[in-house]
């Protein structure tokens, strides 16, 4: 009979890439008993060990396309039209660590997305309107947005019309 082993839950789990200090790095080694890890960065190219809990404490997520396009609502082939046009920035790249450096997959951090969602504001969708206003469609609000990357929980309430309408609360410590 084998022995299961329990799936941990919680904050805690093991992210493969991050970002910190404005860097993407990718986890090497976590070494819990002596409060180390070790990680490869990206920007530096070369392999640096930070204090485990202080890195936990200030790391930001590191997002792939599709992930980002699951947050924004827009598809990857959009994003990825936009990026080519250099219309929205191109992110950092995660490349092959084997010495050929291969881009493997481009990751977003917070700010990126936000940028990539304050340009899509801008955007209209269809032809243009004879009055000139703008309509970006179905995007997420800023605190939407915020509650996504956050990863808090966003309350709906429905209207008497049918209509979803977000309910705001402080979180609570």
């Amino acid at each position: 009979m084998a022995i299961q082993r329990r799936k941990r839950k919680g904050e805690n789990k093991r992210w493969n890439y991050f970002y910190l200090n404005g860097d993407l790095h990718k986890t090497l080694e976590t070494r819990r008993s002596e409060n180390m890890l070790v990680a490869w960065c990206y920007p530096q190219n070369k392999r640096v060990a930070y204090v485990l809990s202080d890195t936990y404490k200030h790391r930001q997520r590191a997002y792939t396309i599709g992930q980002v396009s699951k947050i924004i609502g827009k598809h990857t082939d959009t994003i990825r039209r936009h990026l080519r046009e250099e219309n929205i920035r191109m992110p950092q790249a995660a490349y092959s660590l084997d010495g050929t450096k291969r881009i493997n997959r481009y990751l977003f951090n917070d700010e990126d997305v936000r940028e990539m969602h304050e340009f899509f504001k801008t955007m209209h969708i269809g032809r243009p309107r004879k009055d000139g206003t703008n309509n970006p469609g179905d995007l997420l609000s800023v605190p939407e947005l915020e509650a996504l990357l956050r990863n808090e929980k966003v309350l709906y309430t429905k209207s008497a019309d049918g209509e979803f309408i977000p309910i705001w609360k402080t979180p609570e410590w």
